[in-house]
């Protein structure tokens, strides 16, 4: 028989919030620090990290300046590795 769970907060309230925020920072700085071992220097320098809210969620973005981002991704593929790197 499957466990019965007992929801506190709604489900729009949890993407809104705070904590879920702390959490995603936390993976994407662990992202960016791993991308960040590049041997391109110009590339490392255009990696950042920034934080979205909409009205039905928050999310992060890790990236790296348009067009070096592309090529050094196409090359090396270092934020696919990044990702795998932290589990996502």
């Amino acid at each position: 028989m499957a466990k019965s769970i007992r929801q506190v907060r709604s489900i729009d309230e949890i993407l809104k919030s705070a904590e879920l925020e702390v959490i995603l920072v936390d993976i994407g700085e662990r992202i960016l620090a791993s991308a960040s071992t590049d041997p391109n220097p110009a590339y490392v320098d255009s990696l950042e990290l920034q934080v979205f809210r909409s009205k039905s969620r928050v999310s992060v973005q890790v990236g790296a300046m348009p067009g070096l981002g592309v090529a050094v991704e196409a090359k090396r593929g270092t934020l696919a590795k990044a990702l795998g790197s932290v589990g996502a």
